[in-house]
């Protein structure tokens, strides 16, 4: 079934030019799962407010966002599957995307992220391969945590092979090629999805076998399983890792610049700033006046000298003062908060702002 759900993302992908897919509306948390039996509870409500930055949440289009919840609601997954089909087929790729992103938000379900994982793998884009590798983890964490419930260990087990198998080979094929700091930051965010969703989280699909009932233990059985190996999943999915990556892989460089023959330049002084102050002007000797006589005519002969006038000389030249401009003192900075972008929510795309909605003490416990 999640072969044909490929195949229909592929043709919507390649029809997208000939046929206009309808946009999604956007409204309140309650808005986005009216008609439906998902209950949303305070945390779940802030933590859509805090994805979508408000009341933005997608509004899938009734009657099938009804029948979608239903169906999760009572974790029939053939059902489930159906219905998606005919969302996409009706309402266009975004609109089953939508739909899975925002349940997987509320529900933590394996489920969901696993059919979430493989529609984006399947559409093949490359804004969402991360996401799409992030599930992938998420599904593994969440079969080793909540697996303990199974009273068949060996339906855990077999859950873990199938993440691992051909049926995930469009994610696993993901996971061989993206760079190592990649994976390693998908891991760690699925990490702490696992942790922060544990409360809410009520999926035994890990448990169950074909589309019979699962068979699970009370929760005093295994909670305290759970938590234990809650501690020890870094180590697990290094592991898993480190088997479906036999070789690194690095992060692409970014193409170096063309280097030249370094042109040798004269250095220019500036000549204002080293300039040497004027001289003054060189002395002046003018003839005394007698009186009665004109100008310019020299006086009598006397046993004194001529006095000479001459402008007073500096023994130490006078150097004008220079102005040195300082630069203007930058003004304090200001530190504001730059939200991400407001347009439409992309659901290929999964950044969670905060998941600090539990308690250590509430994850511990469960």
């Amino acid at each position: 079934m999640r072969t044909g759900l490929g195949l229909l993302l592929w043709l919507g992908l390649l029809m997208g030019g000939a046929r206009a897919q309808p946009a999604l509306e956007v409204g309140s948390p309650e808005s986005a799962f009216a008609g439906g039996p998902i209950q949303l509870s305070k945390q779940m409500t802030a933590l859509l407010r805090a994805h979508y930055l408000g009341d933005k949440v997608p509004l899938v289009p009734q009657p099938f966002r009804g029948r979608l919840d239903t169906a999760l609601f009572g974790r029939d997954w053939p059902r489930v599957e159906a219905v998606k089909k005919e969302l996409a087929a009706s309402q266009g790729i975004v609109a089953a995307l939508a739909w899975e992103q925002s349940r997987f938000l509320v529900t933590g379900s394996i489920g969901v992220a696993e059919m979430y994982s493989l529609d984006i793998a399947g559409t093949g884009s490359n804004a969402g391969a991360e996401t799409a590798v992030m599930l992938w983890f998420y599904s593994f964490a969440v079969t080793m945590t909540d697996g303990h419930k199974c009273s068949a260990e060996a339906a855990k087990d077999a859950h873990l092979d199938r993440l691992r198998g051909p049926a995930f080979e469009p994610v696993t094929r993901i996971v061989r090629t993206i760079a190592d700091d990649q994976v390693a930051a998908m891991r760690d965010l699925a990490i702490r999805l696992e942790g922060v969703l544990a409360p809410v989280r009520e999926d035994d699909t890990m448990c169950r076998v074909g589309n019979r009932a699962a068979d699970v233990k009370p929760d005093a059985a295994w909670r305290v399983e759970a938590a234990m190996t809650r501690a020890m999943l870094p180590r697990h999915l290094v592991a898993l890792a480190s088997v479906m990556r036999p070789r690194p892989v690095a992060r692409a460089e970014p193409a170096k610049p063309v280097v030249t023959k370094p042109v040798n330049v004269e250095p220019v002084l500036p000549g204002s700033v080293l300039s040497l102050p004027m001289l003054p002007p060189p002395a002046v000797i003018e003839p005394e006046v007698q009186p009665g006589v004109g100008p310019g005519v020299p006086g009598p002969l006397r046993g004194d000298p001529i006095k000479a006038k001459s402008a007073p000389v500096a023994l130490k030249p006078a150097i004008p003062e220079i102005e040195i401009e300082h630069p203007p003192k930058p003004e304090p900075a200001r530190t504001e908060v730059v939200s991400r972008d407001t347009g439409k929510p992309d659901p290929t795309r999964f950044e969670p702002p905060n998941l600090e909605l539990t308690t250590p003490e509430a994850v511990a416990g469960h």
